[in-house]
């Protein structure tokens, strides 16, 4: 069952790559979009709640209105929920992972505000 999760979110990325890369228009906002969902994999993990809502609203207010750029950010998430799993890795402070996060979001604000 496991190694049918795995393939499923490897299918996701593969199919969703050429179409996010397109979308996106420079590699800087790809990464910065991906950097996000990976702290949102964490974020759900430890339960941090608050976090995850204050990622999901920010690329709400940030990015362009395409599915596929929020797919991808879904993606990463549950790539990186389950790398966390195998990892049996611990829940990082929380203060400092807020911080992560809105350094993420000044990230993505950057990149996006050209466009």
């Amino acid at each position: 069952m496991r190694l049918s999760g795995y393939v499923v979110v490897i299918s996701l990325v593969t199919g969703l790559l050429p179409t996010a890369s397109v979308l996106a228009e420079t590699d800087a906002q790809f990464a910065a979009i991906a950097h996000l969902g990976d702290l949102n994999g964490v974020a759900l993990h430890c339960r941090f709640l608050d976090q995850t809502e204050r990622m999901k609203a920010g690329l709400v207010e940030i990015l362009p209105k395409k599915r596929q750029l929020g797919e991808y950010f879904d993606v990463h998430t549950n790539m990186a929920f389950m790398d966390f799993i195998g990892k049996h890795a611990s829940c990082p402070d929380r203060g400092d992972f807020s911080r992560r996060v809105g350094e993420a979001l000044q990230v993505l604000r950057v990149e996006f505000s050209a466009e």
